[in-house]
C-alpha cells in the first residue's frame, strides 16, 4: 500500500480535483457537483484513502512514469473492496469460535459493534471512517489506522486473542478473570492480558499452573525482579513466552508477537 505521503508527492491538486468532483456529482445522485466545503473535504480524504490501497507492485513511485490518478484511485477501490470482503470473511470464522467469557463488553463489540460496522461501511464515500469506536482494548493498538485498515487489524488481534485463550479451559480462564477481579464481566480492559499475565507469573516462578498462588510465591517473584534490570526482566519474559508459544502453540509467530505487546 501506498501512503498518503506518497501520493501527495506524486499528485497534485489538479490531478485529485476531478476525481472529487466526480464523486460529488454521484453523492447528490448527478444532480450536482457542488456540496459543502466539509462534504468536498471528507470526499478528498475518500479519494487519497482508496488511492493509499493501491498495491504498486514494481511500478517506480515517480510522477514521470505513473499512472494517471483516476486510474489509480479505481484500482485501490477495487483493492479495498477485496479488503472487506476478506475481512468480513476472517470475522465470520472468527465467529465460530468466539467466546467472550463473560466480559460484556467483549461480546458487545465482537458480536454487535463489529457487524455494525460492515452493515454501515461506505466504500465509496467514506472509506476512512472506522465507524465503531472498538471498545474493547486490544494489546496492540490499531488507533493508527482508519476504515477497514483498522477493522482488518482488530479481527486479526480478536482472533490471535481466541486462539490464545481456546487452548485453554474455559474454566481455568473464569477463575483467573475472577480472582483478578470479581466483577470483570462488566470491565472494559483487556481480558486476554490478565490470563497472559498469570501464565507468565507460573512459568516464572516454576508453579505449577493451576495451584493456587500464596505469599511466598509473591515473594520469591519480588525478588527474582528486584535482582534484574529492565532489560533483562524483558529478556526473562520474551524467552518464557517463547517457550510457552512453541510448547502450546507450534511457535505461532503472530501470535508470539501479539502477545510480546504487552
Amino acid at each position: 500500500m501506498m501512503k498518503p505521503s506518497d501520493i501527495a508527492n506524486i499528485y497534485s491538486m489538479e490531478d485529485l480535483l476531478p476525481i472529487v468532483a466526480k464523486l460529488a456529482k454521484e453523492f447528490t445522485g448527478n444532480e450536482s457537483s457542488s456540496v459543502t466545503y466539509e462534504r468536498a473535504r471528507q470526499l478528498m480524504e475518500a479519494v487519497l484513502y482508496c488511492m493509499s490501497h493501491f498495491e504498486t507492485g514494481d511500478l517506480a513511485l515517480s510522477s514521470s512514469n505513473f499512472l494517471p490518478a483516476e486510474e489509480i484511485y479505481r484500482l485501490g477501490l477495487n483493492a479495498l473492496i477485496e479488503k472487506v470482503k476478506s475481512t468480513q470473511d476472517k470475522y465470520n470464522r472468527l465467529m465460530e469460535f468466539f467466546d467472550h467469557y463473560g466480559n460484556q463488553n467483549y461480546r458487545d463489540t465482537v458480536e454487535k459493534a463489529l457487524p455494525g460496522f460492515f452493515l454501515y461501511y461506505d466504500a465509496d464515500f467514506a472509506p476512512q471512517e472506522t465507524i465503531i469506536t472498538m471498545d474493547y482494548p486490544t494489546i496492540c493498538p490499531v488507533n493508527q489506522q482508519s476504515g477497514i485498515s483498522a477493522i482488518q487489524k482488530y479481527i486479526e488481534y480478536i482472533s490471535l486473542e481466541q486462539l490464545f485463550l481456546g487452548a485453554l479451559p474455559k474454566d481455568f480462564i473464569i477463575q483467573v478473570l475472577t480472582n483478578y477481579h470479581a466483577s470483570y464481566r462488566k470491565q472494559f480492559y483487556n481480558i486476554c492480558r490478565i490470563v497472559l499475565r498469570h501464565i507468565l507469573l507460573h512459568m516464572i516462578i516454576g508453579k505449577k499452573l493451576g495451584t493456587e498462588l500464596v505469599a511466598q510465591d509473591y515473594e520469591k517473584l519480588h525478588k527474582l525482579i528486584q535482582s534484574m534490570c529492565i532489560e533483562n526482566l524483558k529478556n526473562t519474559l520474551t524467552e518464557v513466552l517463547n517457550k510457552l508459544i512453541e510448547h502450546n502453540y507450534q511457535g505461532n509467530s503472530g501470535l508470539f508477537n501479539y502477545l510480546r505487546g504487552d
